[in-house]
């Protein structure tokens, strides 16, 4: 294995900072995983020097990708609905190389949970139109047709029954409200449903960490499409924004 297939994904969450070396070759971790909590609603020099000290842990100049709960365009920080809206317009990829000291590669975080499913996971080899929702502090979205990302869409912001779909069915939205299982799977069907009658997806992708216990909620869900949970679970993420630095 050459420095070439080797990279860090980083995946900046709502509460946590998570990061490790990935093998592009089989998307496995080869190094073990670091995390911080994130200071999401500290100032953006803040939250740089956080995302350093987690990176810190790898040494070598590997390239990062970095998955970021945001609207990412030319590396520039559009949208900002779980973090400080300071970062609307900052240039994220070169702030966060100059911390770094390494080249770096934005990405939106669910299109890198997506684009690592596709890769190396659930969505592996699947055609036509593939849905990717990730389910934790918000509701993060990753659209596919023939395996090509259509980047940046915001679904988890789509109004459900007069609210928004994350605020329907986060995995914070769970914890915070105390929703039982049934209670929760409720709404996920809801909003997985809504938004099948407007992309009518041929497969639906669940990620992120409420997902670790599928056998909880996925027999209550009921869509058209074929429903899975993603086989990279959490790690989608950080496996995705280091694959990131090889697709440019």
């Amino acid at each position: 294995m050459t420095p070439s297939n080797l990279a860090i994904g980083v995946d900046v969450g709502g509460s946590s900072i998570k990061c490790a070396l990935v093998d592009l070759d089989t998307g496995a971790f080869a190094s073990e995983r670091f995390s911080a909590p994130t200071p999401a609603h500290d100032s953006t020099e803040t939250l740089l020097a956080a995302l350093a000290t987690v990176v810190a842990n790898i040494p070598g100049t590997h390239a990062v990708g970095l998955a970021f709960p945001s609207v990412i365009r030319g590396g520039i920080v559009r949208t900002a609905a779980n973090l400080n809206k300071a970062w609307i317009g900052q240039p994220l990829a070169k702030l966060a190389a100059d911390h770094l000291h390494r080249p770096v590669i934005a990405i939106n975080d669910a299109d890198a949970a997506g684009v690592a499913e596709l890769r190396y996971g659930a969505a592996r080899g699947v055609p036509g139109t593939v849905l990717l929702l990730t389910l934790g502090t918000g509701i993060g979205s990753a659209l596919f047709v023939d395996g090509k990302l259509v980047p940046n869409t915001e679904f988890g912001h789509l109004e459900v029954k007069g609210q928004e779909a994350e605020l329907r069915a986060s995995g914070r939205v769970k914890v915070e409200k105390n929703l039982s299982w049934d209670e929760w799977a409720g709404e996920l069907n809801l909003v997985v449903n809504t938004m099948h009658a407007l992309l009518w997806p041929d497969l639906v992708v669940l990620c992120g960490g409420i997902t670790e216990e599928p056998e909880e909620f996925l027999d209550k869900l009921h869509c058209e499409a074929r429903l899975v949970v993603g086989a990279l679970r959490s790690e989608a993420g950080i496996v995705g924004a280091a694959l990131a630095t090889a697709l440019g």
